[in-house]
């Protein structure tokens, strides 16, 4: 199974194209044959049509999304893996390769379970008393988050691969270039959760704002975001931050048992000292600029941000029409 999955992940080609779209037909197929797209007898705890439409078109279009990010970002942490390898010695390609079943089918477990006790409403425990429309609901949830309970531990666990290389590679910092493949690593996932974010939008079909559509989603992807740009650089960022500090260390040293005179040579050797203080300051304690990092986070977080004001004035407006 490990290895059929490597193929399909690093070698067949055409795998982000052809699977995501192939996954994406049979499930329209699946849902448009249970007469989700055509029937007026939706689930009760829909507001109406449109929004059932749009959290069935949920159920076909993150399934293909999902395994089309896997593949491309798996791929991507390969070739970043490979550049470390080859520039800092570490053996990091064998970690993005590996997948422990293990792991893989416990988490599923857990997103399964996360789908039944939160985003599956109690007659979801009648399952066969239901009518198709509804099975097939209550199938969609399962799938999305058993997919999710898939793909979050395999690239936190890419993430971490990333993080314990942060202690082998030298560092230098004043050069951080060669240690930009521990950011990117990171932003290829934020790029990720955040699309996944933005195709979430599909459940607002009929234009409204429903907090509970997003709200269990949000708690699992924000705090995804936030851990999956930050992990693979954490143990960089502890070595340079001591680095600096030592050097600051050094320096402080050097400028306190320094000589005062005011004659040229003193002054010079002084200024020498403290221009060489104010350039370790200025050293950055991550392999990139983290107010990048910052400001692309606070994009992310905008449009959560937006839909909850939106929803705060729709209740406002509804308060005094009503």
């Amino acid at each position: 199974m490990a290895e059929r999955m490597q193929w399909v992940l690093f070698e067949w080609r055409s795998a982000h194209l052809v699977l995501p779209a192939a996954v994406g037909l049979v499930l329209l197929a699946a849902f448009y044959a249970t007469g989700a797209f055509h029937t007026e007898n939706y689930p009760y705890y829909f507001g109406n049509r449109q929004e059932f439409i749009g959290m069935t078109l949920l159920f076909v279009l993150m399934p293909p999304y999902t395994l089309f990010a896997l593949i491309t970002g798996m791929r991507q942490s390969l070739t970043l893996a490979r550049t470390l390898d080859n520039t800092s010695g570490t053996r990091l390609e064998p970690e993005v390769r590996s997948f422990p079943p293990g792991l893989m089918l416990g988490f599923a477990a857990l997103g399964a379970l996360y789908a039944i006790t939160l985003n599956i409403p109690d007659y979801g425990l009648t399952f066969f008393e239901v009518d198709t429309v509804a099975k097939a609901t209550i199938l969609g949830q399962l799938m999305v988050w058993t997919i999710m309970g898939l793909f979050l531990p395999i690239r936190f666990r890419v993430a971490w691969a990333f993080n314990m290389a942060g202690n082998k590679v030298p560092i230098d910092i004043f050069e951080t270039g060669g240690l930009r493949p521990f950011a990117r690593n990171g932003l290829v996932d934020v790029l990720i959760v955040s699309g996944a974010i933005v195709l979430s939008a599909v459940q607002s079909l009929d234009l409204s704002f429903r907090l509970d559509n997003y709200s269990k989603a949000m708690v699992i992807a924000l705090p995804s975001i936030v851990v999956l740009a930050l992990l693979p650089m954490w143990q960089l960022h502890k070595r340079m931050a001591v680095e600096r500090q030592q050097q600051l260390d050094a320096l402080n040293e050097k400028i306190r048992a320094a000589s005062k005179e005011i004659d040229t040579v003193h002054i010079e050797a002084l200024e020498i000292l403290l221009q060489r203080r104010e350039r370790v300051l200025a050293a950055p304690t991550w392999p990139v600029d983290i107010k990048i990092i910052q400001r692309f986070l606070f994009y992310i977080v905008i449009p959560p941000l937006a839909w909850v004001g939106a929803a705060l004035v729709e209740m406002v407006i509804d308060g005094f029409i009503s």
